[in-house]
């Protein structure tokens, strides 16, 4: 699944006309710009669209969608919506799908129904990409509540006993921190390939699984008082009748549970299990693999029977913490790139808004080699990402990111930008058209290094001139500044002049024949004739 562009043209928050290009050759493309910028309303804007498309809705808003599914991105698909084309969801919008038999052939537009284009009963569109996966650093209520309707719809089908082991997750699944804590059980099992283990001993430091602690709560659907687990059967029952076999037994128990922002609550009966070791992990997942062992707890959980899980792990120097002691960092890491990996698949699109916000520079300077690590099909997904954090761009090429600004009058619009962040540097991309900041200097060294350019520009300097310089030449040099300047041909010409005044003594000549000199000088230490 590749994105080709979108363009919004009213109807959505302030935005008008706002297009942004996605190069489809690419795995990510990234939003910058400043707070306010509308950034992260691309994000819910994409997740709105596609919710719509998917559920057969009323258009959200108006808009041009192009996107590519398939293999060489053999199906194209444009979606042009409007609720001014009409009552009913068909009406608004107007679709067109073309096959691309060649690399290059011109596609051959087709119109179709939404009707065909949104899913069966059965899950299944051929011009839907197959799952759209957001990420939101914090709580997001707005965005997570577009994502209600199909996590609703898959825990009636949970109590119904429809859904099945082997199926696909979700098509829309909004990614929370808990899903953190599933996957890093899914990355020890034994049948799963030895990346995931050696990115949590690299990078998080985490040599193996020690235990899990497993606490149940009797759910609103309690089908039999007798039962251990109240009658809960289909996929959970499964998941259970492999866990305790494992366990140390269950440990029955009573207890208040918290059910307002006050903290009044009521009895609930919950059920304790202890998971010992790798070994009992393993054979509770024996013959599922990772992906369908992370269906499994993620079923449970939404099946309302998990109150929490309790996880503990060996570190690299043998101490023995638990999941919780781990940073935010840590654990957003985990929760991103496990979803990927457990659960993407071809024809994916991830909208991950600012995922890099608890991490350190040295994560975030390598968080585009780890989407890459982690992403099974880098030629048949997408990946849009929200950030404002430099280095995470800092190996991008500017084909891969769309600066957002907001005009005059408060409106949106997207760029990309003039030159790639790969070779800036930090203080080159901040202070560069992505970020937009004067200086990366504090204000304290600003003034004064703007005070001295204003001194500099004069074309003679008088003696109260020459002193304040003086001055400010040498504050400079005591704080290592004594020759910053963002230009830097002019910071070259301020090393210059200043050799050349201590060589040649001069104190009190004209300084535009001295500046000549030393341009001149400049120029032809680098080759020009002058």
């Amino acid at each position: 699944m590749k994105l080709d562009y979108l363009i919004i043209r009213s109807g959505f928050k302030n935005i008008s006309n706002l297009k942004i290009e996605f190069d489809e050759g690419q795995l990510l493309t990234v939003l910058v710009g400043r707070n306010g910028s509308g950034k992260s309303n691309i994000i819910e804007a994409l997740v709105r669209i596609f919710r719509a498309l998917d559920l057969g809705e009323l258009a959200p808003f108006s808009y041009e969608l192009v996107y590519s599914l398939g293999a060489e991105n053999r199906i194209w698909v444009k979606v042009d919506a409007d609720p001014a084309y009409g009552n009913t969801p068909i009406s608004q919008h107007q679709i067109e799908v073309a096959e691309k038999l060649g690399q290059h052939d011109m596609p051959i537009w087709n119109k179709v129904s939404l009707a065909k284009v949104q899913r069966d009963k059965a899950g299944q569109s051929a011009y839907l990409p197959k799952h759209l996966f957001a990420y939101y650093s914090g709580p997001s209520d707005r965005l997570e509540s577009l994502f209600v309707k199909h996590r609703t719809d898959f825990y009636y089908q949970l109590l119904k006993d429809k859904v099945k082991i082997e199926d696909e997750v979700r098509p829309l699944f909004y990614a929370k921190p808990y899903h953190s804590q599933f996957v890093l059980l899914a990355f020890f099992l034994s049948g799963q390939s030895d990346e995931g283990r050696k990115f949590l001993a690299a990078q998080l430091g985490i040599k193996q699984f020690h235990s899990a602690h497993f606490v149940f709560r009797k759910p609103s659907w309690e089908r039999s008082k007798t039962d251990a687990f109240w009658g809960a059967y289909g996929v959970v029952r499964e998941f259970l009748n492999r866990l305790l076999p494992h366990t140390f037994g269950m440990v029955r128990a009573t207890r208040e549970e918290t059910t307002s922002l006050t903290g009044k609550g009521k009895n609930n009966d919950f059920v304790h299990v202890y998971l010992p070791d790798l070994t009992a992990l393993n054979s509770t997942a024996k013959g599922l693999g990772p992906k369908n062992f992370f269906k499994m707890l993620e079923s449970t959980l939404l099946s309302e029977l998990i109150s929490s899980v309790h996880i503990k792990v060996v570190l690299n120097n043998n101490e023995i913490v638990s999941f919780s002691e781990l940073s935010e960092g840590e654990q957003q890491l985990l929760t991103v790139f496990g979803l990927m990996q457990f659960t993407a698949e071809s024809d994916s699109l991830f909208l991950l808004d600012e995922p890099d916000t608890h991490l350190n520079p040295a994560w975030a300077a390598k968080y585009h080699a780890f989407l890459n690590r982690f992403i099974p099909n880098k030629n048949h997904c997408h990946i849009v990402m929200v950030t404002h954090h430099p280095l995470a761009i800092a190996e991008l090429n500017k084909e891969q990111i769309q600066v957002l600004h907001r005009d005059s009058i408060g409106l949106s619009y997207a760029e990309q930008p003039a030159e790639s962040p790969i070779g800036m540097g930090v203080n080159g991309i901040l202070t560069s058209d992505m970020f937009g900041m004067a200086t990366t200097l504090d204000q304290h060294t600003s003034k004064v290094i703007e005070d001295r350019r204003k001194i500099l520009e004069k074309d003679e300097l008088n003696e109260d001139d020459k002193a304040k310089l003086r001055k400010l030449n040498s504050s400079l040099e005591r704080l290592g500044y004594g020759y910053t300047h963002p230009d830097e041909d002019y910071r070259q010409f301020l090393i210059e002049r200043k050799k050349a005044m201590h060589a040649m003594e001069l104190k009190s000549i004209d300084t535009t024949e001295i500046r000549m000199q030393i341009v001149q000088q400049i120029l032809k230490e680098r080759g020009y004739s002058v």
